[in-house]
């Protein structure tokens, strides 16, 4: 589908068409010094090279597609097939496209469709497949190089888990991936709570996620074993019982506020404080107010109150900032997995939780892509070749860019 402007001015389309011209004949001129740098290679081989036939090649770049013909070669000594030129300059023997544009791909695949990526990251004109984009994402090897700076304060340092229900092909029901936000200090805004030193996780598997958690605070956060943390989050089992895992420090669980407050309301009609919810007292009506009632949150909250009112005494603490908007799932994993026709491998979840997170941890996240090269026929090597070519090649019609790229 096109989208036009409703009025365009000779300016707009000058300069549209100047940029279309720009990017075109560059591209072209791109595609023709390559097929240069093989004529010259060409005339400079070695006796045991022997010429096959030319064959063409597309690359694509963010910018277009780059097309060029070069020569295939048998190499007699070493009893193979190989294009001299690929080999010379370590182009991949199958990919058909530039890392930068992989890097778009799979940036892009975080935040929509597999589909819509392959339209939007690419060039207009040569949009990728949504299965190209697929099969990147699963043979990317993810490494995340963690920003270590924070900004200092006397906060306490507090923990917000979770989990985010997902569609996972081959599974009947959704499947939990486990999301976590660390955060370090509080900063309002015109009334809105900003999460300061906030480090987003998230793991399909529950062990591997405190594994990343204990990392996270020994290397970004350098507790200690005697800092305390706040883990806070609903009435899960597996939430209150996350202290456990915690093996850098102390940790003590703290149930969200709303999740307490809330099946208070709905099951017995009434607001409560912090205070009133602490009072002993009180706490021993309320338990015997919700004890005859069969609702699953009147159940939880009577459980906690009767057996770990400790639980709750952090409400009374002046440093415990409690749960915040900014550390829910909704607000990083949503938009991409909550879909039911987005249904993925739970491999592939982990991978573009990876890329959601690093991102918004303004994490350095390194991509490895395979790259499966020729080996340079046994001759003369590396930077002598190159020199040989700058000398061989003439620069005389080429434009000023490509002309530098060679000087």
């Amino acid at each position: 589908m096109d989208i036009l402007a409703k009025t365009q001015s000779n300016f707009d389309t000058f300069i549209k068409d100047y940029i279309d011209t720009l990017l075109s004949s560059g591209l072209e001129d791109l595609g023709k010094l390559l097929e240069t740098l093989d004529d010259v290679l060409a005339s400079s081989r070695p006796k045991h090279l022997t010429i096959v036939h030319k064959k063409k090649r597309s690359i694509l770049t963010t910018l277009g597609l780059i097309s060029f013909h070069r020569r295939y070669y048998y190499d007699e000594i070493n009893k193979e097939y190989l294009f001299y030129l690929d080999a010379m300059l370590q182009i991949s023997k199958r990919s058909r496209m530039m890392d930068d544009v992989k890097l778009k791909l799979i940036e892009a695949a975080s935040e929509m469709s597999y589909a819509k990526a392959g339209r939007y990251a690419s060039c207009p004109t040569c949009p990728v497949s949504k299965s190209t984009v697929g099969r990147l994402i699963k043979s990317t090897d993810f490494y995340v190089e963690e920003v270590k700076h924070l900004h200092v304060n006397d906060a306490k340092i507090h923990i917000q888990i979770d989990e985010k229900y997902v569609h996972v092909l081959g599974k009947k029901h959704q499947q939990r991936l486990f999301t976590c936000t660390i955060f370090k200090g509080v900063r309002t805004s015109k009334k809105r709570r900003i999460l300061l030193n906030r480090t987003l996780i998230a793991h399909s598997n529950l062990v591997k996620l405190y594994k990343k958690l204990n990392q996270h605070l020994l290397n970004r956060y350098q507790v200690t074993f005697d800092d305390t943390v706040f883990i806070s989050g609903d009435l899960a089992q597996y939430i209150q019982q996350s202290p456990q895992h915690i093996h850098v420090c102390r940790a003590i669980y703290v149930p969200d506020k709303y999740h307490i407050k809330y099946a208070l309301r709905k099951t017995l009609g009434i607001l409560v404080t912090d205070h009133e919810i602490n009072d002993p007292t009180f706490q021993k009506t309320l338990i015997d107010a919700l004890s005859p009632l069969e609702d699953d949150d009147a159940r939880k909250v009577k459980n906690l109150l009767k057996k770990r009112p400790q639980f709750i005494q952090p409400y009374l603490d002046s440093t415990y900032e409690g749960c915040s908007q900014e550390a829910m799932n909704s607000h990083f994993y949503s938009s991409r997995f909550d879909k039911l026709p987005n249904t993925f491998h739970m491999s592939t979840i982990n991978r573009l939780s990876t890329v959601i997170t690093a991102k918004h941890n303004h994490a350095k996240l390194i991509l490895g892509f395979k790259h499966e090269t020729y080996d340079p026929p046994n001759l003369l090597l590396g930077r002598e070749v190159m020199d040989t070519l700058k000398y061989s090649i003439n620069t005389s019609g080429m434009k000023k860019y490509t002309r530098k790229m060679i000087d």
